[in-house]
Protein backbone atom coordinates (compact mmCIF):
# COMPACT_ATOMS: atom_id res chain seq x y z
CA UNK A 1 0.00 0.00 0.00
CA UNK A 2 3.01 2.15 0.48
CA UNK A 3 4.24 1.97 -3.05
CA UNK A 4 0.86 2.68 -4.45
CA UNK A 5 0.42 5.51 -2.32
CA UNK A 6 3.61 6.88 -3.49
CA UNK A 7 2.73 6.34 -7.15
CA UNK A 8 -0.54 7.36 -6.80
CA UNK A 9 0.88 10.59 -5.60
CA UNK A 10 3.40 11.12 -8.48
CA UNK A 11 0.13 10.34 -10.93
CA UNK A 12 1.29 7.02 -12.18
CA UNK A 13 -1.24 4.24 -13.16
CA UNK A 14 0.31 0.99 -11.17
CA UNK A 15 -1.70 -1.61 -13.17
CA UNK A 16 -0.16 -1.08 -16.78
CA UNK A 17 1.02 -4.10 -17.57
CA UNK A 18 -1.45 -4.51 -20.52
CA UNK A 19 0.92 -1.97 -22.45
CA UNK A 20 4.05 -2.99 -20.55
CA UNK A 21 4.60 1.04 -19.66
CA UNK A 22 3.36 3.72 -17.04
CA UNK A 23 0.61 5.95 -17.60
CA UNK A 24 -0.20 9.19 -16.17
CA UNK A 25 -3.69 9.51 -14.31
CA UNK A 26 -3.94 12.74 -15.67
CA UNK A 27 -3.71 12.22 -19.07
CA UNK A 28 -5.60 8.79 -18.91
CA UNK A 29 -9.29 9.16 -20.06
CA UNK A 30 -11.52 8.03 -17.59
CA UNK A 31 -12.11 4.46 -19.46
CA UNK A 32 -8.45 3.63 -18.57
CA UNK A 33 -8.76 3.90 -15.04
CA UNK A 34 -9.90 0.33 -14.78
CA UNK A 35 -6.43 -0.29 -15.37
CA UNK A 36 -5.68 0.38 -11.52
CA UNK A 37 -7.22 -2.53 -9.39
CA UNK A 38 -7.34 -0.03 -6.14
CA UNK A 39 -10.48 0.86 -5.03
CA UNK A 40 -12.20 4.58 -4.31
CA UNK A 41 -11.59 3.96 -0.16
CA UNK A 42 -7.71 2.77 -0.44
CA UNK A 43 -7.10 5.67 -2.56
CA UNK A 44 -8.27 8.03 -0.44
CA UNK A 45 -6.70 6.76 2.93
CA UNK A 46 -3.13 7.31 1.62
CA UNK A 47 -4.18 10.77 1.34
CA UNK A 48 -2.04 11.60 -1.42
CA UNK A 49 -4.44 11.04 -4.18
CA UNK A 50 -4.92 14.09 -6.25
CA UNK A 51 -9.13 15.51 -6.12
CA UNK A 52 -8.88 15.75 -9.88
CA UNK A 53 -8.01 11.85 -9.61
CA UNK A 54 -10.81 11.36 -7.22
CA UNK A 55 -13.13 12.85 -8.63
CA UNK A 56 -12.53 11.11 -12.02
CA UNK A 57 -12.67 7.85 -10.34
CA UNK A 58 -16.18 8.43 -8.94
CA UNK A 59 -17.39 9.48 -12.26
CA UNK A 60 -15.89 6.73 -14.14
CA UNK A 61 -17.42 4.04 -11.25
CA UNK A 62 -20.68 6.08 -11.02
CA UNK A 63 -21.11 6.09 -14.72
CA UNK A 64 -20.16 2.24 -15.18
CA UNK A 65 -22.87 1.44 -12.44
CA UNK A 66 -25.52 3.74 -13.19
CA UNK A 67 -27.88 1.41 -14.04
CA UNK A 68 -27.20 -0.64 -10.94
CA UNK A 69 -27.11 2.33 -8.43
CA UNK A 70 -30.35 4.17 -9.08
CA UNK A 71 -32.40 1.26 -10.51
CA UNK A 72 -35.73 1.12 -8.60
CA UNK A 73 -35.27 4.72 -7.06
CA UNK A 74 -36.63 8.23 -8.66
CA UNK A 75 -35.88 11.45 -6.68
CA UNK A 76 -38.39 14.09 -5.49
CA UNK A 77 -36.84 17.87 -5.81
CA UNK A 78 -38.27 21.22 -4.90
CA UNK A 79 -36.38 24.64 -5.36
CA UNK A 80 -35.97 27.94 -3.16
CA UNK A 81 -34.60 31.16 -5.15
CA UNK A 82 -34.29 34.18 -3.17
CA UNK A 83 -34.00 36.85 -5.69
CA UNK A 84 -32.59 40.31 -4.54
CA UNK A 85 -35.42 43.17 -6.53
CA UNK A 86 -34.42 45.85 -8.50
CA UNK A 87 -35.26 48.54 -5.88
CA UNK A 88 -33.77 51.84 -5.58
CA UNK A 89 -34.43 51.56 -1.59
CA UNK A 90 -34.48 48.67 0.67
CA UNK A 91 -37.61 46.98 1.62
CA UNK A 92 -38.19 49.30 5.20
CA UNK A 93 -36.27 51.96 4.87
CA UNK A 94 -34.98 54.69 2.86
CA UNK A 95 -31.40 53.94 2.60
CA UNK A 96 -30.13 53.11 -0.92
CA UNK A 97 -30.41 48.91 -1.97
CA UNK A 98 -26.60 49.35 -3.47
CA UNK A 99 -25.24 46.76 -1.33
CA UNK A 100 -21.77 46.66 -2.69
CA UNK A 101 -20.63 50.14 -2.00
CA UNK A 102 -18.10 50.57 0.24
CA UNK A 103 -18.89 49.03 3.58
CA UNK A 104 -21.62 50.31 5.80
CA UNK A 105 -22.64 53.43 3.81
CA UNK A 106 -25.67 52.26 2.55
CA UNK A 107 -27.35 51.89 6.16
CA UNK A 108 -29.76 53.82 8.42
CA UNK A 109 -31.32 53.32 12.29
CA UNK A 110 -33.93 50.80 10.90
CA UNK A 111 -31.60 48.48 9.01
CA UNK A 112 -29.50 48.33 11.57
CA UNK A 113 -31.78 47.86 14.61
CA UNK A 114 -31.20 50.46 16.27
CA UNK A 115 -34.29 50.92 19.39
CA UNK A 116 -37.34 52.60 18.24
CA UNK A 117 -37.01 52.86 14.86
CA UNK A 118 -39.80 51.17 13.06
CA UNK A 119 -40.10 49.93 9.44
CA UNK A 120 -41.97 51.42 6.44
CA UNK A 121 -42.88 49.59 3.40
CA UNK A 122 -41.77 50.41 0.24
CA UNK A 123 -44.17 50.32 -2.30
CA UNK A 124 -41.77 49.50 -5.36
CA UNK A 125 -40.95 46.41 -4.12
CA UNK A 126 -44.46 45.73 -3.44
CA UNK A 127 -45.12 46.39 -7.32
CA UNK A 128 -41.96 43.97 -7.81
CA UNK A 129 -43.38 41.27 -6.33
CA UNK A 130 -46.17 41.26 -7.85
CA UNK A 131 -44.88 41.82 -11.37
CA UNK A 132 -42.92 38.41 -10.71
CA UNK A 133 -45.97 36.61 -9.77
CA UNK A 134 -48.40 37.64 -12.74
CA UNK A 135 -44.77 36.78 -15.05
CA UNK A 136 -45.70 33.44 -13.29
CA UNK A 137 -49.19 32.40 -14.14
CA UNK A 138 -49.52 32.81 -10.31
CA UNK A 139 -52.53 35.07 -8.15
CA UNK A 140 -51.91 38.55 -6.30
CA UNK A 141 -53.01 37.56 -3.02
CA UNK A 142 -55.13 40.47 -2.33
CA UNK A 143 -54.54 40.70 1.45
CA UNK A 144 -50.92 39.54 2.59
CA UNK A 145 -49.15 40.20 5.93
CA UNK A 146 -45.69 40.02 6.97
CA UNK A 147 -44.42 37.84 10.05
CA UNK A 148 -41.45 37.70 12.27
CA UNK A 149 -38.76 34.76 11.99
CA UNK A 150 -36.61 34.90 15.07
CA UNK A 151 -32.80 33.87 14.86
CA UNK A 152 -29.99 35.36 16.66
CA UNK A 153 -26.81 36.11 14.05
CA UNK A 154 -24.23 38.71 13.54
CA UNK A 155 -25.73 39.05 10.34
CA UNK A 156 -29.50 39.55 11.53
CA UNK A 157 -29.02 43.11 13.67
CA UNK A 158 -32.76 42.77 14.17
CA UNK A 159 -32.82 39.82 15.76
CA UNK A 160 -35.31 38.81 13.42
CA UNK A 161 -36.37 38.63 9.67
CA UNK A 162 -39.10 40.71 8.35
CA UNK A 163 -40.85 38.25 5.52
CA UNK A 164 -44.26 36.99 4.85
CA UNK A 165 -44.72 32.83 5.77
CA UNK A 166 -47.75 32.61 6.22
CA UNK A 167 -49.78 34.93 4.52
CA UNK A 168 -47.54 35.67 0.99
CA UNK A 169 -48.46 38.40 -1.49
CA UNK A 170 -48.50 35.04 -3.78
CA UNK A 171 -49.97 31.94 -4.49
CA UNK A 172 -50.17 29.90 -6.95
CA UNK A 173 -48.50 30.06 -10.72
CA UNK A 174 -46.15 27.36 -12.76
CA UNK A 175 -43.26 27.09 -15.35
CA UNK A 176 -43.13 25.18 -18.21
CA UNK A 177 -40.15 23.20 -19.22
CA UNK A 178 -40.09 22.10 -23.14
CA UNK A 179 -38.24 22.13 -26.46
CA UNK A 180 -36.79 25.52 -26.36
CA UNK A 181 -35.47 25.05 -22.88
CA UNK A 182 -33.41 22.17 -24.05
CA UNK A 183 -35.59 19.60 -22.34
CA UNK A 184 -37.16 16.64 -25.06
CA UNK A 185 -40.51 16.58 -22.98
CA UNK A 186 -43.64 19.02 -21.56
CA UNK A 187 -42.53 19.43 -18.10
CA UNK A 188 -44.43 21.91 -15.96
CA UNK A 189 -43.82 22.93 -12.10
CA UNK A 190 -45.53 24.26 -9.95
CA UNK A 191 -45.15 27.86 -7.90
CA UNK A 192 -46.00 27.07 -4.16
CA UNK A 193 -46.03 30.86 -3.13
CA UNK A 194 -43.86 34.39 -3.61
CA UNK A 195 -43.18 36.42 -0.63
CA UNK A 196 -40.95 39.32 -0.11
CA UNK A 197 -38.09 38.96 3.00
CA UNK A 198 -35.19 41.18 3.54
CA UNK A 199 -31.92 40.21 3.04
CA UNK A 200 -29.42 39.70 5.85
CA UNK A 201 -25.89 41.59 6.31
CA UNK A 202 -22.95 40.08 4.31
CA UNK A 203 -19.86 38.21 6.84
CA UNK A 204 -16.39 38.50 6.27
CA UNK A 205 -14.74 36.30 7.58
CA UNK A 206 -10.41 35.77 7.39
CA UNK A 207 -9.76 39.66 7.47
CA UNK A 208 -8.71 39.46 11.51
CA UNK A 209 -8.31 35.70 12.60
CA UNK A 210 -10.78 35.12 15.37
CA UNK A 211 -12.98 38.00 14.19
CA UNK A 212 -16.36 38.46 11.66
CA UNK A 213 -16.97 41.93 10.31
CA UNK A 214 -20.26 42.65 9.34
CA UNK A 215 -21.39 44.95 6.42
CA UNK A 216 -24.99 46.19 7.07
CA UNK A 217 -25.22 47.71 3.12
CA UNK A 218 -26.90 44.66 2.18
CA UNK A 219 -29.31 44.15 5.42
CA UNK A 220 -32.98 44.99 4.58
CA UNK A 221 -32.36 44.63 0.57
CA UNK A 222 -35.61 43.42 -0.78
CA UNK A 223 -36.31 39.97 -1.73
CA UNK A 224 -38.36 37.56 -2.87
CA UNK A 225 -38.48 34.50 -2.05
CA UNK A 226 -40.36 31.69 -4.68
CA UNK A 227 -40.59 28.41 -3.81
CA UNK A 228 -41.84 25.44 -6.07
CA UNK A 229 -43.86 22.50 -6.17
CA UNK A 230 -41.85 19.19 -5.30
CA UNK A 231 -42.55 18.81 -8.94
CA UNK A 232 -38.72 18.71 -10.14
CA UNK A 233 -37.80 14.87 -10.99
CA UNK A 234 -33.89 15.31 -11.89
CA UNK A 235 -30.85 17.61 -12.05
CA UNK A 236 -31.00 18.88 -15.03
CA UNK A 237 -34.75 20.04 -14.92
CA UNK A 238 -33.84 22.14 -11.43
CA UNK A 239 -31.31 23.97 -13.79
CA UNK A 240 -33.73 24.69 -16.82
CA UNK A 241 -36.43 25.55 -13.87
CA UNK A 242 -33.26 28.14 -12.49
CA UNK A 243 -32.29 29.15 -16.07
CA UNK A 244 -35.55 29.88 -17.31
CA UNK A 245 -36.87 31.87 -13.95
CA UNK A 246 -33.60 34.00 -14.57
CA UNK A 247 -34.92 34.63 -17.80
CA UNK A 248 -37.86 35.54 -17.31
CA UNK A 249 -37.36 37.80 -14.29
CA UNK A 250 -34.60 39.80 -16.12
CA UNK A 251 -37.13 40.04 -19.22
CA UNK A 252 -40.05 41.89 -16.92
CA UNK A 253 -37.12 44.24 -15.13
CA UNK A 254 -37.70 42.55 -11.76
CA UNK A 255 -34.22 41.40 -10.67
CA UNK A 256 -30.95 40.93 -12.85
CA UNK A 257 -30.70 37.16 -10.91
CA UNK A 258 -26.69 37.40 -11.19
CA UNK A 259 -25.94 34.32 -9.57
CA UNK A 260 -21.96 35.63 -8.90
CA UNK A 261 -23.22 38.13 -6.92
CA UNK A 262 -25.61 36.45 -4.76
CA UNK A 263 -28.71 38.52 -6.75
CA UNK A 264 -30.09 34.77 -7.19
CA UNK A 265 -29.79 32.30 -4.88
CA UNK A 266 -30.95 28.70 -4.48
CA UNK A 267 -31.71 26.04 -1.85
CA UNK A 268 -32.90 22.80 -3.12
CA UNK A 269 -34.57 20.13 -1.22
CA UNK A 270 -33.99 16.20 -2.19
CA UNK A 271 -35.35 13.43 -1.16
CA UNK A 272 -35.87 9.92 -2.70
CA UNK A 273 -38.30 7.09 -2.97
CA UNK A 274 -39.15 3.51 -4.93
CA UNK A 275 -40.55 3.13 -7.75
CA UNK A 276 -44.10 2.52 -6.67
CA UNK A 277 -44.34 4.27 -3.82
CA UNK A 278 -45.51 7.97 -3.13
CA UNK A 279 -43.53 10.82 -4.35
CA UNK A 280 -43.41 12.29 -1.11
CA UNK A 281 -42.53 9.27 1.07
CA UNK A 282 -38.91 9.70 1.06
CA UNK A 283 -37.13 12.27 3.98
CA UNK A 284 -35.94 15.50 2.58
CA UNK A 285 -33.05 16.83 2.95
CA UNK A 286 -31.87 20.57 2.27
CA UNK A 287 -29.14 21.92 0.08
CA UNK A 288 -28.10 25.74 1.28
CA UNK A 289 -26.79 28.51 -0.64
CA UNK A 290 -25.99 26.39 -4.02
CA UNK A 291 -24.68 29.50 -5.77
CA UNK A 292 -24.31 28.73 -9.80
CA UNK A 293 -26.38 26.48 -11.94
CA UNK A 294 -23.13 23.70 -12.50
CA UNK A 295 -23.47 23.75 -8.70
CA UNK A 296 -27.03 23.03 -8.37
CA UNK A 297 -26.64 20.02 -11.22
CA UNK A 298 -23.73 18.89 -9.11
CA UNK A 299 -25.17 19.12 -5.65
CA UNK A 300 -28.44 17.48 -6.52
CA UNK A 301 -26.92 14.36 -8.59
CA UNK A 302 -24.68 14.03 -5.99
CA UNK A 303 -27.04 14.02 -2.86
CA UNK A 304 -29.58 11.84 -4.78
CA UNK A 305 -26.79 9.48 -5.52
CA UNK A 306 -25.86 9.97 -1.41
CA UNK A 307 -29.20 9.15 -0.22
CA UNK A 308 -29.96 5.83 -2.54
CA UNK A 309 -26.70 4.30 -1.35
CA UNK A 310 -27.58 5.16 2.39
CA UNK A 311 -31.37 3.46 1.27
CA UNK A 312 -29.46 0.61 -0.28
CA UNK A 313 -27.50 -0.47 2.88
CA UNK A 314 -30.50 -0.48 4.60
CA UNK A 315 -30.64 2.88 7.03
CA UNK A 316 -32.40 5.39 7.36
CA UNK A 317 -32.20 8.89 5.40
CA UNK A 318 -32.13 11.79 8.45
CA UNK A 319 -33.66 14.83 8.09
CA UNK A 320 -30.99 17.79 7.66
CA UNK A 321 -29.35 20.58 6.32
CA UNK A 322 -26.60 19.72 3.86
CA UNK A 323 -23.58 22.03 1.84
CA UNK A 324 -22.16 20.84 -1.65
CA UNK A 325 -18.58 20.22 -2.20
CA UNK A 326 -17.50 21.01 -5.52
CA UNK A 327 -14.19 19.99 -5.31
CA UNK A 328 -15.26 16.45 -3.78
CA UNK A 329 -18.60 16.37 -5.66
CA UNK A 330 -20.28 15.36 -2.38
CA UNK A 331 -22.43 16.62 0.02
CA UNK A 332 -21.88 17.05 4.07
CA UNK A 333 -23.65 17.96 6.82
CA UNK A 334 -24.01 21.30 8.23
CA UNK A 335 -27.47 21.34 10.45
CA UNK A 336 -29.33 18.37 11.78
CA UNK A 337 -33.02 18.16 12.56
CA UNK A 338 -32.25 18.08 15.96
CA UNK A 339 -29.90 21.37 15.74
CA UNK A 340 -32.83 23.17 13.74
CA UNK A 341 -33.42 26.18 15.41
CA UNK A 342 -37.59 27.14 16.16
CA UNK A 343 -38.02 30.54 14.20
CA UNK A 344 -41.07 31.27 16.89
CA UNK A 345 -42.63 32.73 14.03
CA UNK A 346 -45.35 35.67 15.09
CA UNK A 347 -47.05 38.49 13.15
CA UNK A 348 -45.24 41.63 12.28
CA UNK A 349 -46.50 44.09 14.43
CA UNK A 350 -44.64 47.25 12.89
CA UNK A 351 -45.83 46.97 9.37
CA UNK A 352 -49.51 47.08 8.05
CA UNK A 353 -51.17 44.44 6.47
CA UNK A 354 -51.10 45.23 2.40
CA UNK A 355 -54.74 45.17 0.65
CA UNK A 356 -54.77 44.99 -3.01
CA UNK A 357 -57.49 45.82 -5.15
CA UNK A 358 -58.89 44.08 -8.40
CA UNK A 359 -58.05 47.16 -10.66
CA UNK A 360 -54.89 47.95 -9.68
CA UNK A 361 -53.81 44.11 -10.35
CA UNK A 362 -55.70 44.86 -13.90
CA UNK A 363 -53.62 47.47 -14.49
CA UNK A 364 -50.01 45.39 -13.73
CA UNK A 365 -50.93 43.02 -15.58
CA UNK A 366 -51.53 45.69 -18.76
CA UNK A 367 -47.27 47.08 -18.24
CA UNK A 368 -46.18 43.24 -18.75
CA UNK A 369 -44.21 42.56 -21.98
CA UNK A 370 -44.66 39.46 -23.89
CA UNK A 371 -43.47 36.57 -22.38
CA UNK A 372 -39.77 35.11 -23.16
CA UNK A 373 -41.37 32.23 -25.06
CA UNK A 374 -43.25 34.17 -27.23
CA UNK A 375 -40.71 36.66 -28.06
CA UNK A 376 -38.74 33.70 -29.08
CA UNK A 377 -41.09 31.83 -31.09
CA UNK A 378 -42.02 35.32 -33.26
CA UNK A 379 -38.53 36.82 -33.59
CA UNK A 380 -36.77 33.62 -35.03
CA UNK A 381 -38.72 33.16 -37.85
CA UNK A 382 -39.26 37.20 -38.42
CA UNK A 383 -36.22 38.33 -38.36
CA UNK A 384 -34.33 35.16 -38.94
CA UNK A 385 -32.44 34.66 -35.66
CA UNK A 386 -31.38 31.39 -33.87
CA UNK A 387 -32.63 30.74 -30.19
CA UNK A 388 -29.16 31.70 -28.84
CA UNK A 389 -29.59 35.62 -30.30
CA UNK A 390 -32.84 36.05 -29.00
CA UNK A 391 -31.60 34.51 -25.24
CA UNK A 392 -28.86 36.78 -25.06
CA UNK A 393 -31.31 40.04 -25.64
CA UNK A 394 -34.29 38.77 -23.19
CA UNK A 395 -30.98 38.76 -20.38
CA UNK A 396 -31.29 42.69 -21.01
CA UNK A 397 -34.24 44.56 -19.59
CA UNK A 398 -35.46 46.51 -22.55
CA UNK A 399 -33.58 45.00 -25.62
CA UNK A 400 -35.63 43.11 -27.55
CA UNK A 401 -37.72 46.28 -27.81
CA UNK A 402 -34.57 48.53 -28.58
CA UNK A 403 -33.46 45.71 -31.55
CA UNK A 404 -37.03 45.97 -32.68
CA UNK A 405 -37.33 49.77 -33.42
CA UNK A 406 -33.28 50.09 -34.25
CA UNK A 407 -34.29 46.73 -37.09
CA UNK A 408 -36.88 48.42 -39.02
CA UNK A 409 -35.48 48.82 -42.76
CA UNK A 410 -31.91 47.54 -41.76
CA UNK A 411 -29.89 44.04 -41.41
CA UNK A 412 -31.23 42.11 -38.58
CA UNK A 413 -27.69 40.15 -38.43
CA UNK A 414 -25.44 44.08 -38.14
CA UNK A 415 -27.92 45.13 -35.44
CA UNK A 416 -27.99 42.04 -33.68
CA UNK A 417 -23.87 42.33 -33.49
CA UNK A 418 -23.73 45.76 -32.55
CA UNK A 419 -25.79 45.29 -29.53
CA UNK A 420 -24.89 42.13 -28.52
CA UNK A 421 -21.29 43.22 -28.66
CA UNK A 422 -20.74 46.79 -28.84
CA UNK A 423 -23.42 48.11 -27.17
CA UNK A 424 -23.56 45.29 -24.31
CA UNK A 425 -19.67 45.64 -24.17
CA UNK A 426 -19.97 49.55 -23.31
CA UNK A 427 -22.96 48.71 -20.86
CA UNK A 428 -20.79 45.97 -18.97
CA UNK A 429 -17.96 48.14 -18.69
CA UNK A 430 -19.81 50.77 -17.38
CA UNK A 431 -22.13 48.78 -15.00
CA UNK A 432 -24.89 49.66 -16.55
CA UNK A 433 -28.40 48.52 -17.62
CA UNK A 434 -29.28 49.08 -21.15
CA UNK A 435 -33.05 50.91 -19.85
CA UNK A 436 -30.74 53.36 -17.42
CA UNK A 437 -28.03 54.42 -20.30
CA UNK A 438 -28.13 57.58 -22.18
CA UNK A 439 -28.43 55.51 -25.67
CA UNK A 440 -31.08 56.55 -27.64
CA UNK A 441 -32.35 54.18 -30.73
CA UNK A 442 -32.25 56.98 -32.88
CA UNK A 443 -28.63 57.66 -32.16
CA UNK A 444 -27.69 54.15 -32.28
CA UNK A 445 -29.22 53.97 -35.78
CA UNK A 446 -27.87 56.86 -36.88
CA UNK A 447 -24.21 54.91 -36.13
CA UNK A 448 -25.71 51.59 -38.35
CA UNK A 449 -26.41 53.86 -40.99
CA UNK A 450 -23.76 55.44 -41.20
CA UNK A 451 -21.61 52.71 -41.07
CA UNK A 452 -23.69 51.02 -43.73
CA UNK A 453 -22.77 53.44 -45.98
CA UNK A 454 -19.50 53.88 -45.74
CA UNK A 455 -19.87 57.50 -43.91
CA UNK A 456 -17.62 56.66 -41.29
CA UNK A 457 -15.22 53.50 -40.41
CA UNK A 458 -15.80 50.39 -37.69
CA UNK A 459 -13.54 52.11 -35.37
CA UNK A 460 -14.87 55.62 -35.62
CA UNK A 461 -18.49 54.09 -35.69
CA UNK A 462 -17.27 52.70 -31.89
CA UNK A 463 -15.82 55.97 -30.81
CA UNK A 464 -19.09 57.37 -31.73
CA UNK A 465 -21.52 54.68 -29.20
CA UNK A 466 -18.96 55.74 -26.52
CA UNK A 467 -19.48 59.61 -26.91
CA UNK A 468 -23.86 59.04 -27.18
CA UNK A 469 -23.35 56.64 -23.82
CA UNK A 470 -21.27 59.24 -22.45
CA UNK A 471 -24.24 61.53 -22.76
CA UNK A 472 -23.48 63.37 -26.41
CA UNK A 473 -26.77 64.77 -27.53
CA UNK A 474 -25.38 66.48 -30.80
CA UNK A 475 -26.40 64.58 -34.06
CA UNK A 476 -24.09 62.18 -35.65
CA UNK A 477 -23.61 64.88 -38.49
CA UNK A 478 -22.50 66.96 -35.95
CA UNK A 479 -19.78 64.71 -34.65
CA UNK A 480 -18.36 63.77 -37.76
CA UNK A 481 -17.41 67.17 -38.70
CA UNK A 482 -16.46 67.89 -35.78
CA UNK A 483 -13.55 65.21 -35.48
CA UNK A 484 -13.13 66.22 -39.45
CA UNK A 485 -14.29 62.67 -40.63
CA UNK A 486 -15.83 63.49 -43.41
CA UNK A 487 -15.64 61.27 -46.63
CA UNK A 488 -13.70 62.23 -49.24
CA UNK A 489 -15.77 61.37 -51.78
CA UNK A 490 -13.76 63.31 -54.78
CA UNK A 491 -12.00 60.35 -56.42
CA UNK A 492 -9.16 62.88 -58.29
CA UNK A 493 -8.07 63.80 -55.10
CA UNK A 494 -7.80 60.17 -53.93
CA UNK A 495 -5.71 59.51 -56.76
CA UNK A 496 -3.33 62.44 -56.95
CA UNK A 497 -2.29 60.96 -52.74
CA UNK A 498 -2.66 57.45 -54.00
CA UNK A 499 0.37 58.23 -56.75
CA UNK A 500 2.44 60.22 -54.22
CA UNK A 501 2.57 57.05 -51.96
CA UNK A 502 3.54 55.29 -55.02
CA UNK A 503 6.06 57.25 -55.62
CA UNK A 504 7.68 57.75 -52.35
CA UNK A 505 7.62 53.52 -51.76
CA UNK A 506 8.76 52.20 -55.09
CA UNK A 507 10.77 49.41 -53.55
CA UNK A 508 6.51 48.18 -51.67
CA UNK A 509 5.28 49.17 -55.36
CA UNK A 510 8.48 46.20 -56.92
CA UNK A 511 7.54 43.75 -54.47
CA UNK A 512 3.66 44.15 -55.43
CA UNK A 513 4.28 43.81 -59.22
CA UNK A 514 6.93 40.34 -58.53
CA UNK A 515 3.59 38.61 -56.72
CA UNK A 516 3.22 40.00 -53.24
CA UNK A 517 -0.80 41.12 -53.91
CA UNK A 518 -1.08 41.35 -49.58
CA UNK A 519 0.80 44.60 -50.63
CA UNK A 520 -1.81 46.22 -51.08
CA UNK A 521 -3.34 46.34 -47.52
CA UNK A 522 0.19 48.07 -47.17
CA UNK A 523 -0.76 50.94 -49.83
CA UNK A 524 -4.09 51.21 -48.26
CA UNK A 525 -3.29 51.85 -45.31
CA UNK A 526 -1.01 54.25 -45.95
CA UNK A 527 -3.73 56.00 -47.82
CA UNK A 528 -6.47 56.20 -45.02
CA UNK A 529 -3.41 57.39 -42.86
CA UNK A 530 -2.81 60.19 -45.27
CA UNK A 531 -6.42 60.67 -45.41
CA UNK A 532 -7.01 60.58 -41.79
CA UNK A 533 -9.43 58.09 -42.49
CA UNK A 534 -11.78 60.17 -44.46
CA UNK A 535 -11.28 57.98 -47.17
CA UNK A 536 -13.81 54.82 -48.31
CA UNK A 537 -11.82 51.63 -47.43
CA UNK A 538 -13.50 50.01 -50.39
CA UNK A 539 -12.79 53.01 -52.35
CA UNK A 540 -9.71 53.30 -51.16
CA UNK A 541 -8.88 49.48 -51.91
CA UNK A 542 -10.12 50.05 -55.73
CA UNK A 543 -8.01 52.62 -56.72
CA UNK A 544 -4.34 51.64 -55.25
CA UNK A 545 -4.89 48.15 -56.78
CA UNK A 546 -5.86 50.23 -60.46
CA UNK A 547 -2.81 52.35 -60.29
CA UNK A 548 -0.63 49.65 -59.22
CA UNK A 549 -1.77 47.61 -62.00
CA UNK A 550 -1.19 50.36 -64.06
CA UNK A 551 2.51 50.33 -62.91
CA UNK A 552 3.54 46.76 -64.76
Amino acid sequence: MRSAGRLISRGICTRCTCTGQRRAFASAPLNKLHHSKLTFSQLTRTGTAPHALARSWRQYTSAASADQTTAGFKATVGLELHVQLLAAQKLFSAASAKWNEPPNTNVNVADAGFPGALPQLNPECVQLAARAILALNGQIQQRSAFDRKHYFYADQPLGYQITQQHHPIGRGGYVDLGSLDGLEYVKRIGIHQLQLEQDTAKSIHGVYPGHVLVDLNRAGVALIEIVSKPDVDTADEAVMYVRKMQNLLRHIGVSNCNMEEGSLRCDVNVSVYRDGEDRLSGTRCELKNLNSLKVIRGAVNAEISRQIAVVQRGDNVEQETRGYDAQSDTTFVTRTKEAAPDYRYMPEPDVPEIHINESWITRLRKTLPETPEAVMSRMMPQYGLVQEDVETMLGEPGCTAFFEQAVVGRDPKRVLSWITSEVFGQLAYRSQRLIGSSLTVPQFTQIIDALSSDAITSGQAKQLLIEFMDGEQRTIDELIAAHGWEVISDDGKLRVISKQLLDTHPKEVARYLKGQTRRLNFFVGKLMQATNGQAKPQNASEIMKELLEARR
